[in-house]
């Protein structure tokens, strides 16, 4: 049965009123730096963080501010879709679960799912043997990693810059929960939503933060030691090296080096499954634009957790 999905970690991850929300978001995009096109560039997707708006919201900001500038700019105009891949936190299980909720409520006001290609997508993935179900509304209102891009794409669509009108009723979202999933599966579902990101009425948003580091998170790889022998250049150094890989798009290298080191990447299924979405557009590009961290560790029993932002562009 279809539901309203409330906004269920309002109050706390984030600010439950649209007044103080927008003066926060507001913020931000102040804050966040302006990202310079191309002129034949357009705008596939971004990847941004999902911890809450005071540890990870500047991160966020510096990619939906490119995703703001897009769709108001004369490039964007035509975009009708946001795809949301977040990582599941909570359930457990194998493959994807599509939203069966008919709207996102978020302090600014409802947003729109679109019933129709959620379905479309549910049974293309089925088709391609990928065990997918519908989340239940207490799954999506437990799991943070798709609401916490909410506040940026609500603002987006909500308050346009001056003299244009908002996209909130040209623009629906597509949500998918990423459970876990192996290369093989990856490919499989990267390949089912090819055809949806070489549309330009698409924007994809993958949802993830980086390396989860300390004794509460279970793992405490100290990286290239001998390299970087403070604890918390070994994490940038770690979570740049993925983002190398990205950058590159090299796929083999990206798998290689989640083998190697298992960084804590909590997206790293729906990264991987975008990155296989795109893996046959040549013209392809991915850019982090900003890197933070909750906090600079100096011993083991201090913990963080990284947040990386990217845009990813065709030309």
């Amino acid at each position: 049965m279809a539901y309203s999905r409330r906004a269920s970690h309002a109050n706390s991850w984030y600010e439950g009123s649209a007044k103080v929300l927008k003066a926060t978001v507001d913020e931000l995009f102040e804050r966040a730096k302006d990202f310079q096109w191309g002129g034949d560039e357009t705008l596939i997707g971004i990847i941004a963080p999902h911890a809450g708006i005071s540890y990870s919201g500047l991160t966020a900001a510096h990619v939906y501010k490119v995703l703001r500038n897009y769709i108001y700019g004369p490039k964007g105009g035509n975009v009708t879709h946001i795809f949301l891949l977040g990582p599941d936190h909570h359930k457990g299980f194998d493959g994807v679960e599509m939203s069966g909720a008919q709207q996102y409520e978020t302090p600014f006001g409802a947003l729109s799912i679109d019933t129709s290609v959620v379905s479309s997508v549910f049974q293309s993935l089925k088709a391609a043997g990928v065990q997918t179900t519908r989340m239940s509304q207490s799954t999506d209102e437990e799991e943070h990693s798709i609401e916490m891009q909410l506040p940026f794409i609500s603002h987006i669509l909500h308050y346009p810059p001056a003299g244009l009108t908002g996209a909130k009723n040209r623009i629906q979202l597509v949500p998918m929960l990423v459970g876990w999933t192996d290369r093989e599966t990856e490919e499989r579902i990267g390949a089912v939503l090819s055809s949806y990101s070489q549309n330009p009425h698409n924007i994809f948003v993958l949802s993830s933060d980086f390396c989860h580091w300390g004794s509460r998170f279970q793992y405490k790889y100290h990286y290239q030691k001998s390299e970087y022998p403070a604890i918390a250049d070994a994490i940038i150094a770690m979570d740049h090296e993925g983002m190398e890989w990205l950058e590159k798009r090299d796929m083999n290298g990206w798998y290689d080096y989640l083998s190697k080191t298992h960084n804590t990447i909590c997206g790293r299924r729906p990264i991987s499954i975008g990155m296989e979405a795109v893996k046959n557009d040549k013209s392809a590009s991915v850019r982090f634009l900003h890197y933070s961290q909750s906090n600079r560790c100096a011993s083991l029993s201090d913990s963080s957790v990284s947040y990386a932002s990217a845009i990813i562009t065709h030309r």
